[in-house]
């Protein structure tokens, strides 16, 4: 048999013996020019630091803050008939309104004379609404629109464009950013504006987080001038994106006064920009809040299987809004493996490349603890009415064993203590619980076996069951991107919720999954990892997530059982140090997450030729496991949010006064944070741009141009002053946008002088 027919007849066939698996992987890696055996080199393996490319995707939060009678929510709503219909229904909704004393409108959408828009500005308008069948929902009257936020966003670019006095490189660049603005969801959802990469030298996490930071200022210089140019701040709509993980409260309380058709059409984006047929996308949103929501009442009755929940306790399921949670998707490509899989036929590529992939996914995934609370978190204070396994078990019935999910809640009851009864409990990351992050794997469907076609095959077996959708996106941790469809190989890390800190955070993150990810094809390259070691039955599965969801909630231990057919898991657990056999649950290790984490790292650091390249990545893992409090950005951001309380212990409020101080931290303190970080890149870059100048006339004739003919350091400084008073004028601020955008260009062709 020819090696390519080989490699097709193994990954669909789930009973390849070991040595045909281990055959097969180490020919992949003999032809992608990887040795097998000890002397790996590290600079040969996919996602070595210098072979990756890498982008983000971000969802935003979004509020405008104004009267009831300016902003376009409240007005809406007081439109929808049941609420002029009156009675009950229209009496709480009209006390939902008027409980609002800080005017903030959280994800409302905003209205904009097309006066105020120019000529390049409706020309995008009208081609987004063209040949539309819900055109008239973005129509007031002849003279104004209606949009959702990352709408406006798009359209304040577009305005900047058009003025027509951007140098020709920073108006090209412009022109390819605006299909970074997307909506698809709720938030605004907002996408690298151009890739980058370790081929130069530089850490990947380093250039992440510099694109990241500037692309933050990018959007908050486009609210602002949206605000002041199209007139909304006059009218009462002033718009502020930032960055928040969780539900708003005040939405969460909405979803419990409206049918879930009118949430849907209030709060769901309408897929103006990003896509061929927007109106068809739109569609498709509102099947994924239908299927959730659908889905989040099948979990009530995976609780009573389980045995948590008795039937009386079941209570009318409100509509759901895990769809208003917001994360960070960080996608890494490999130059490598990319250009291997090019090379190949496409029948034999699309076959390896999934083979290779699921098994890729699910070593990392016994990772993934490392980042929870540690790189990014979503800190939520829960009362004691959430605290009850129908609430506070989120999508978990779904995504773990009825056996896991006994344990987990078990678990959780003893870390709350005995007074949770009374003051509830405090989790690191309420996102990671509040949305369905991983579909699980069946019987007779695996989510990732190596088998082609396995995912469509889930999702189908899913649907019948109610719990999902074949025409949803497949839901895992960490997403294989498909090189036939996405144009790169690689993965997107889904498990990301909030950063303390773009540079202190996002970067390390990027370079640690990036360490991760190439750890697990050395495994593969070396035949010590195979997806026999990793079975795919449902429990198994269920055993290696845990310990993710177990550190979402904080779980100091969590348990493993004493037979497990794991085989990597047991790696890791040779290294721990406390694990021992528990008293309370028979047939299991009790296994300590600290020691765990511990573990992982010592798997990383101890493989000596990856730990080389990886220096300052374990260094940094390896302080904040030593402090997760104190360096961990949970513990950073629980400590912000309540300095600004004025107390020392989550516990010392109630959760509905921690929650909504979160929820002014990431509004007012983080966005300015964020900001600040956005504008010092900026700045260096600027002087970067500045230093060039001598050989590149063309970017000191754009430099000069953008900056009024001053000198363009001196022009950024006073203007970086200006965002931050909040006093820029719309001439400030499209200038600097022009240098910001003259930077993406800078950035796109010092890429691809290294390809």
């Amino acid at each position: 048999m020819r090696q390519n027919d080989e490699t097709l007849a193994v990954s669909f066939n789930t009973a390849a013996t070991a040595d045909d698996q281990r055959r097969v992987q180490q020919n992949i890696f003999a032809r992608l020019g990887v040795v097998p055996g000890a002397t790996t080199s590290p600079e040969s393996l996919p996602f070595h630091p210098q072979d990756i490319t890498a982008g983000t995707e971000n969802e935003l939060a979004a509020v405008v803050v104004g009267k009831r009678d300016a902003a376009d929510l409240p007005q809406v709503i007081a439109r929808l008939p049941f609420f002029e219909a009156g009675g009950l229904a229209a009496a709480e909704l009209e006390k939902w309104l008027t409980g609002n004393a800080g005017q903030v409108w959280e994800h409302s959408w905003l209205r904009v004379p097309q006066a105020a828009l120019n000529a390049a500005a409706r020309a995008t308008l009208g081609s987004d609404l063209a040949g539309r069948s819900d055109r008239d929902d973005f129509n007031i009257d002849h003279d104004s629109v209606r949009v959702p936020a990352s709408y406006v966003l798009k359209l304040a670019l577009a305005d900047v464009l058009g003025v027509r006095d951007l140098p020709g490189r920073a108006l090209l660049a412009g022109q390819r950013a605006l299909g970074s603005f997307l909506n698809d969801n709720t938030a605004p959802e907002i996408i690298s504006t151009h890739i980058v990469s370790g081929k130069d030298g530089e850490a990947p996490g380093k250039a992440v987080a510099r694109e990241n930071a500037q692309r933050f200022l990018l959007t908050q210089l486009l609210a602002s001038y949206a605000n002041e140019k199209f007139g909304l701040r006059a009218s009462g709509q002033e718009l502020s994106i930032y960055a928040a993980p969780n539900p708003p409260a005040r939405l969460k309380g909405l979803s419990r006064l409206l049918p879930a058709d009118a949430y849907r059409d209030l709060l769901m984006n309408p897929c103006l920009s990003g896509f061929q047929d927007g109106a068809s996308k739109r569609t498709y949103m509102h099947v994924c809040h239908e299927t959730l929501s659908h889905s989040r009442m099948h979990a009530g009755a995976r609780l009573l299987e389980a045995g948590i929940m008795k039937p009386h306790v079941v209570e009318r399921m409100v509509c759901d809004t895990s769809l208003l949670n917001n994360g960070t998707h960080l996608s890494l490509g490999s130059l490598r493996l990319g250009e291997y899989l090019h090379a190949q036929p496409e029948p034999m590529a699309v076959a390896e490349e999934k083979y290779l992939g699921d098994l890729a996914t699910k070593i990392v995934e016994h990772f993934l603890p490392l980042f929870v609370g540690l790189y990014s978190a979503a800190p939520a204070r829960l009362a004691p009415a959430d605290l009850r396994p129908e609430r506070a078990l989120g999508f978990l019935p779904h995504e773990l064993g009825s056996a896991h999910l006994r344990l987990t809640w078990q678990s959780w009851k003893r870390k709350a203590g005995l007074l949770a009864p009374l003051k509830g409990d405090m989790v690191p990351d309420q996102r990671l619980l509040d949305y369905f992050a991983a579909l699980p794997s069946s019987a007779s469907a695996a989510a990732h076996d190596g088998q082609l076609g396995n995912n469509e095959r889930l999702k189908a077996e899913l649907e019948a069951k109610g719990l999902f959708s074949r025409n949803m996106t497949f839901y895992t941790l960490y997403r294989l991107r498909e090189f036939s469809k996405m144009g790169f190989t690689g993965f997107e890390g889904r498990h990301y919720s909030l950063f303390a800190s773009m540079h202190g955070d996002l970067g390390p993150a990027t370079d640690l999954q990036a360490l991760i990810t190439a750890y697990a094809y050395q495994c593969m390259a070396r035949g010590e990892v195979l997806h026999v070691h990793i079975p795919d039955d449902p429990d198994t599965e269920s055993e290696r997530r845990q310990m993710f969801f177990a550190a979402a909630i904080g779980l100091p231990v969590f348990y493993v059982k004493r037979t497990t057919r794991n085989l990597f898991l047991r790696r890791v657990l040779a290294q721990t140090q406390r694990t021992r056999p528990s008293k309370r649950h028979t047939g299991y290790f009790k296994v300590y997450m600290d020691d765990y984490r511990n573990a992982l790292q010592r798997l990383l650091a101890e493989d000596g030729a990856l730990a080389e390249t990886g220096v300052a990545t374990l260094a940094d893992l390896g302080a904040r496991l030593a402090a997760p409090t104190e360096r961990g950005v949970a513990g950073r951001l629980t400590s912000a949010i309540l300095a600004e309380l004025g107390v020392k212990n989550p516990m010392d409020v109630d959760a509905a006064t921690f929650n909504q101080a979160a929820e002014q931290h990431y509004r007012g303190r983080l966005r300015e944070q964020y900001l600040e970080e956005g504008l010092d890149s900026a700045g260096q870059s600027v002087w970067q741009m500045a230093q060039h100048t001598a050989h590149d006339s063309a970017l000191r004739r754009a430099l000069a141009t953008l900056s009024g003919g001053r000198d363009v350091q001196e022009f950024f400084s006073e203007a970086a002053r200006d965002v931050r008073a909040g006093t820029a004028t719309p001439d400030t601020l499209r200038r600097l946008i022009g240098l910001l955008l003259l930077n993406v260009e800078q950035e796109e062709r010092r890429y691809a002088a290294t390809n």
